[in-house]
């Protein structure tokens, strides 16, 4: 999970830079930000929509390794080669195999969902991965900022028709003393709302990018389970490490 941090330090200022520019010719940008509105808040709401979907998808990351992210509700999982977030009607498991076995913590799922699951999720996917929560919460901010500029554009990723937004101009929405700021990022959603790309940019340069390389609407019903042999551990919640731990 080593770009945990880095990974959740970008989308947060992805939340700042798309938020502090209300006060700063608002009236002037109006139209613009109408404009803003009704491209991202539809690739936003198909996202939405998508929750109650059953899919399985699988993504390339920036440094080549691959995620799977597969959802049979109430079940979902995201999963990579040494980490698996699992979320059922009854638990939430968290899997880890970097010291060569499995072993998972166990918590219980009383019914109002993890708070923290997006984290999570972005988390064992590691290296730049983006959980579509987390998706939808960057385009959601950017909504509101009246100079940013949207392209919106349509393609096929993974075989999937997709609709893309480029948002950029960003950079100088953010006030203060940060030494990173974002400059874009890009959201594509394929019809279905599955997240199938995304892509943001920092000014030195950090980035994070995830694209979808294969799409199912049938899941591999042993991804919603803990690995075979896998040490089960019982927690009141879930204990994710962090960054500077990993």
């Amino acid at each position: 999970m080593r770009s945990q941090g880095r990974t959740i330090a970008l989308l947060a200022a992805a939340a700042v830079a798309v938020t502090g520019t209300l006060g700063c010719g608002f009236i002037s940008a109006a139209s613009n930000l109408a404009g803003n509105l009704s491209t991202i808040s539809d690739l936003a709401d198909k996202i939405t929509k998508s929750e109650q979907a059953t899919f399985q998808a699988t993504y390339r990351l920036q440094d080549g390794t691959s995620v799977t992210v597969a959802q049979k509700p109430p079940s979902a999982t995201t999963a990579s080669d040494k980490s698996r977030y699992i979320s059922t009607a009854d638990a939430f498991y968290l899997c880890d195999r970097s010291t060569g076995d499995w072993v998972c913590q166990r918590s219980p799922n009383s019914g109002g969902g993890d708070a923290n699951s997006a984290a999570v999720a972005a988390g064992v996917g590691g290296n730049g991965f983006i959980s579509a929560p987390l998706a939808v919460a960057v385009l959601t901010a950017s909504v509101v900022v009246p100079n940013a500029h949207v392209d919106k554009s349509t393609q096929t990723i993974a075989g999937q028709n997709s609709t893309c937004a480029k948002v950029s101009n960003l950079a100088q929405a953010q006030q203060g003393n940060e030494t990173s700021k974002v400059t874009d990022f890009t959201v594509c959603v394929t019809d279905s709302g599955v997240l199938a790309r995304f892509a943001g940019t920092t000014t030195d340069g950090t980035k994070a990018n995830i694209e979808l390389t294969g799409y199912s609407g049938s899941v591999d019903d042993g991804l919603l389970q803990p690995p075979a042999g896998a040490k089960i551990t019982d927690v009141g919640q879930l204990d994710v490490p962090s960054p500077a731990a990993t």
